[in-house]
């Protein structure tokens, strides 16, 4: 027999199957390896989207709203509904834009020689643009005939009642641009403290924050923000009840209400306080010989009139 040889030839080719079986071997190794790092980013990327998801979810919230209408006046207010109604959470944006457009309104359509000058003037020259505050400006003008000094004079004030405020736009988290205010006036006597109703009003608003506002310190601390109302509207709001006439009681004999006159100012002599702006000189004092504004007459009035001052 013939005996088997090694030969060079053979040996290569044994050596050639080892390597291809360890290649194969390594290659299918490294497979799984990578394939388990591709399943574990892939798990990753999804915990992570899963988590992102989650916190995104509140944004997505869809809220109801109820639309309330009043079944005397006809008129429609939206109401938001919450679970606590009485802890009624609202964001700092919403409640600091209320708050300016608020402030705004009542400095702008209320009337009280005690606090025009004080109060109500400094609020709206500083809120206002040039625009807005020039009628305001020619309201209470010293040649104006129907200025409110002229009509109510010192002894009557005007009250402000908001009734609703509706910010328009600010979707998407942006900052609203205007408000839709309801408001009613009131007339206060002061001597008697008796009130009766003036008129139902509704204001349109169209306002921005101006960073960039030159003012003083004074004026900073009114107007902290840059809130400016660029535009201002007052309509007639028919389709709002007037409010309740309030009676004031009857003062007695020996205690008759007498009007104070201030100690720099002699009697007869009233005058108005200037205007912040150097343009209000002071009104001329009124004459004694005007009569008192004219109170509006309610069919309240006109029924115990004809009854001789009594109730029906």
């Amino acid at each position: 027999m013939l005996k088997k040889r090694n030969t060079t030839n053979i040996d290569q080719a044994v050596a050639a199957g080892v390597n291809f079986e360890i290649t194969v071997a390594d290659l299918a190794r490294r497979s799984e390896r990578r394939a388990w790092l591709v399943a574990s980013c892939a798990s990753g990327v999804a915990l992570v989207l899963a988590g992102g998801y989650l916190a995104v979810m509140p944004l997505k919230e869809k809220v109801p709203f109820l639309v309330v209408a009043d079944p005397y006046s006809g008129t429609s207010s939206l109401a938001r509904l919450t679970d606590d109604v009485v802890n009624r959470q609202i964001t700092a944006s919403e409640a600091i834009n209320r708050s300016n457009v608020a402030h705004f309104v009542l400095a702008r359509e209320a009337y009280d020689l005690a606090l025009t000058n004080l109060r109500d003037w400094p609020t709206v020259l500083t809120m206002a643009a040039p625009d807005v505050a020039q009628p305001y400006m020619e309201l209470h003008a010293t040649n104006n005939e129907s200025s409110p000094y002229r009509l109510y004079g010192k002894h009557s004030a005007i009250r402000v009642k908001i009734l609703s405020i509706v910010l328009i736009g600010g979707e998407h988290g942006q900052t609203p641009t205007g408000a839709t205010v309801r408001f009613q006036r009131s007339v206060y006597d002061k001597t008697t403290g008796g009130t009766y109703p003036l008129d139902s009003k509704i204001a349109t608003i169209a306002f921005a924050y101006k960073a960039n506002l030159r003012m003083d310190d004074q004026n900073r601390i009114e107007n902290p923000l840059g809130f400016q109302i660029t535009s201002y509207r007052v309509d007639n709001d028919y389709g709002s009840t007037a409010p309740a006439e309030v009676a004031a009681p009857r003062p007695r004999a020996e205690s008759k209400a007498t009007p104070t006159i201030p100690a720099d100012t002699e009697a007869g002599d009233a005058t108005i306080p200037p205007s912040p702006l150097a343009v209000e000189a002071g009104y001329p004092a009124p004459s004694t010989s005007t009569p008192p504004p004219a109170i509006p007459v309610t069919p309240t009035a006109v029924r115990r009139a004809a009854n001789g001052g009594h109730r029906q």
